[in-house]
């Protein structure tokens, strides 16, 4: 006695679909890894997250260098094409005064939710922030009074001197220190912190590179400031590299090693998205304190320079 029609339809189906032994198997054990590198999930969060939640550590990664990059690059050179004139520059200002109100909204509604998509909304909000204060110093609008806008004679490198500098910039320090404030206490006790911690890192990290030209390095970058700040390369110190660049070096490339190993480790999507974006963070500073040690020339915001005309 043959099988029911719908038997046999369904027995044919499963035969034609099931994959024979040599076609699993064809698949190099480079290229197996390769693939559940790219395609495995984090099975302990399966069943209680959403789909746009059970993503690869590479896709994270991917994803978060994309963000910090892209952000990096056109807000550094944005802000380098609206130095041009007078015009532009308020252009400038306004631009990154809106933009910072909307970073002080995307704090504020994502510091109680724990998704990756809040922890890259959180991280811009910071960033906006940080623009804000960027614009304000480098546009002019915040360098102070003319006591701290003259030049100064050239000295021996050292410490001193390069807090001098520092100094010199006190009106800008003091915006940067009233934004990390107001941007910590918006997340104060909250889940989600990446925003603060954007902040707090991008102001670390800018101080480390300002102490290491004025110190000395091979890469100081004369030519990027804009026309009112152009006294603070008087404070450059010698071109040549100093021992505080490899300190520095150092201790920016162990936090970054750090933070990778949280985000590797996370435990949560929305944990291990914010360490990766701070990872990213810390890579670009790497980066950015290298190329300051090496006597290379990266046109990376020509275009930009070119708009600004001088």
């Amino acid at each position: 006695m043959s099988p029911p029609h719908e038997l046999r339809v369904a027995l044919d189906t499963n035969t034609a679909s099931a994959p024979s032994a040599s076609a699993v198997n064809w698949r190099s054990p480079r290229r197996a890894r390769w693939h559940a590198l790219l395609r495995a999930r984090q099975t302990a969060t399966l069943d209680t997250t959403d789909i746009a939640t059970r993503e690869t550590t590479l896709r994270v990664a991917l994803r978060s260098f994309f963000v910090v990059v892209a952000f990096w690059w056109s807000a550094t050179g944005a802000i380098f094409a609206l130095e041009r004139t007078l015009a532009t520059r308020s252009l400038g200002l306004a631009l990154a005064t809106v933009l910072a109100l909307w970073g002080v909204s995307l704090m504020l509604l994502e510091r109680d939710r724990e998704t990756p998509s809040a922890a890259r909304r959180s991280f811009l909000g910071g960033a906006f922030l940080w623009t804000w204060v960027q614009v304000l110093f480098y546009g002019g609008w915040l360098i102070g009074p003319e006591a701290l806008r003259a030049a100064v004679p050239a000295q021996a490198p050292s410490f001193g001197f390069a807090l001098q500098a520092i100094g010199a910039m006190f009106w800008y320090q003091l915006a940067m220190l009233a934004v990390l404030a107001v941007g910590a206490m918006l997340v104060r006790g909250r889940v989600n912190r990446v925003g603060a911690w954007t902040l707090m890192l991008f102001w670390v990290v800018h101080q480390l590179a300002s102490i290491n030209i004025f110190v000395g390095v091979e890469n100081p970058g004369r030519g990027f400031f804009p026309e009112a700040l152009v006294f603070l390369e008087s404070y450059f110190g010698p071109q040549r590299n100093s021992l505080f660049l490899l300190l520095s070096l150092a201790a920016v490339l162990c936090f970054t090693l750090g933070v990778a190993l949280h985000a590797l480790r996370g435990r949560t999507p929305a944990l291990r998205q914010s360490m990766m974006l701070l990872t990213v963070i810390g890579a670009l500073s790497v980066l950015e304190l290298a190329v300051l040690g090496a006597p290379i020339n990266m046109p990376l915001w020509e275009a930009f320079l070119a708009v600004r005309g001088y």
